[in-house]
């Protein structure tokens, strides 16, 4: 029966990249098409894409659903507000806060192309997706989630690592709300400032042993006791008006609650909880721009204003098409690629220096390259586009080629991730340490993975490192 779907499914999407692939080379020969059209059909592929991986998976929490709801947001959701004219067109184009022009617009061409970019990338990860859902989808027929566990995986050590990651975690906060109070939101991110080292170590302690904990599969009470503790101190972020800390952490939470205790969410539940978050998100950047008051909207607006805030990325994306002489070639798209890693190593060796002092002929990761030609100003003083995993790839080449590839094997990733590695030695450990960054993929870079993944084995070679010390210790008494 699964078979069947799958390759019911298979055969849709195969079918429908054909359509739009000749629709693409009529806009490529013509340079032009009917953008609420392409909109439109942008939508409804979404729209199958969810229904059809819930009809599959059963599970409204399944990761690849998850990652499908936030690439909508970051990126597809201005495309719906065009297409049902929830907001005004001039606002459609809004820079927001990294303003090129007052008077700036995307060209008709850079608007459909974006919509052709986002469909290819939506049906290149169903590709994926399907074809490692039907490598793997039997392997929990036969495994369980106890054969990722290890001893390593100390219960003692991770509480210690929750307390101690708690009181860091709370005390950023605090110096985060100070900073922003008397320096302003942009001054955390000019490179100015760095937080003190003990508190940037233990910092990430209060995810590592809240997984941790979960992994040794603790009685339903504690596990939802220690989950909603953990996303209190996680909500604590909320009050600096940086939220993607918060909703990460929160939608990681889910997925691994769902996953060990096979807990299914009603489709109301969803909807309702997503509104809840929206109003709690939408909150927080009015407070945090203080740009308008709750007595000017009502629901609709109010709605519309969230989808629009957080639809950003796709001004990226739009850039890079309007200018694709400047952005677009394989060499730079490498660099792009590569230039987590390259921060890493300027870190690590100590030559990082700040934004005020980069040289822009040296700047590898195309976030500060656009910035520095939309406002190199707002640049150094710690402004900033973001990056997406869409970006990157059709920077690669500058068409659909490598960006299908490229969202193929993030598809195939997924469902690898979701259905195999999880089930593996340090598996599920692995996967949720990686978590954080594929879900915000849609802002960031695809490369912050493979660091996320060397992370991951670092911190397993040292837990292994403190059983081995441990036992040894027991031995000799």
């Amino acid at each position: 029966m699964i078979e069947k779907q799958i390759r019911n499914n298979l055969f849709i999407n195969s079918i429908v990249t054909f359509i739009i692939s000749i629709e693409y080379i009529f806009f490529l020969l013509s340079g032009d098409f009917f953008l609420k059209l392409i909109e439109a059909q942008l939508f409804i592929i979404f729209l199958y894409s969810v229904i059809s991986t819930y009809k599959l998976t059963k599970n409204w929490l399944d990761l690849y659903i998850i990652f499908l709801v936030l690439t909508f947001l970051f990126m597809l959701s201005r495309p719906f507000l065009h297409l049902f004219d929830l907001v005004d067109f001039i606002n459609y184009n809004e820079q927001q806060w990294y303003k090129n022009s007052d008077n700036f617009y995307f060209s008709d061409f850079t608007m459909v192309k974006i919509n052709f970019i986002l469909i290819y990338s939506l049906l290149f990860l169903n590709i994926g997706y399907l074809i490692g859902y039907k490598k793997y989808f039997k392997i929990a027929t036969y495994k369980t989630l106890k054969d990722s566990f290890s001893k390593i995986f100390n219960k003692k050590i991770a509480y210690l690592f929750f307390i101690l990651g708690a009181g860091a975690f709370l005390i950023k906060v605090i110096i985060y709300i100070n900073l922003l109070h008397n320096y302003g939101y942009f001054y955390l991110y000019s490179g100015n400032y760095t937080l003190p080292f003990l508190i940037r170590a233990f910092d990430d302690f209060l995810y590592i042993g809240y997984i941790l904990i979960l992994i040794n599969i603790p009685p339903k009470k504690e596990a939802y006791i220690l989950s909603t503790i953990f996303i209190l101190l996680y909500g604590s972020m909320l009050l600096t008006g940086m939220r993607g800390e918060f909703f990460v952490s929160f939608f990681a939470m889910l997925w691994l609650l769902s996953t060990l205790y096979n807990w299914k969410v009603k489709l109301y539940k969803i909807i309702l909880g997503g509104f809840g978050l929206m109003i709690l998100a939408q909150s927080i950047l009015m407070i945090k721009y203080s740009y308008i008051s709750y007595d000017d909207v009502n629901f609709l607006d109010f709605l519309s204003l969230f989808i629009h805030s957080q639809g950003v990325s796709i001004l990226i994306l739009g850039y890079i098409i309007e200018f694709e002489d400047m952005f677009v070639d394989i060499y730079s798209g490498f660099r792009y690629l590569i230039a987590p890693f390259v921060s890493m190593f300027l870190t690590l060796t100590g030559q990082q220096v700040p934004r005020t002092e980069s040289d822009p002929n040296t700047i590898y990761d195309i976030s500060s390259k656009l910035e520095i030609f939309l406002n190199q100003d707002a640049y150094y003083t710690g402004g900033g586009t973001g990056s997406s995993y869409i970006v990157e790839l059709f920077a690669l080449g500058g068409d659909v080629i490598l960006l299908s590839v490229g969202a193929f094997l993030l598809g195939f990733f997924i469902v690898y991730l979701s259905k195999k590695l999880i089930y593996q030695k340090y598996g599920l450990f692995i996967t949720m340490i990686i978590l954080p960054m594929l879900f915000w993929l849609p802002r960031s870079s695809i490369a912050v993975l493979g660091k996320r993944y060397i992370f991951a084995i670092i911190l397993i070679l040292f837990f292994i490192f403190i059983y081995k010390l441990l036992k040894k210790k027991e031995t000799n008494k």
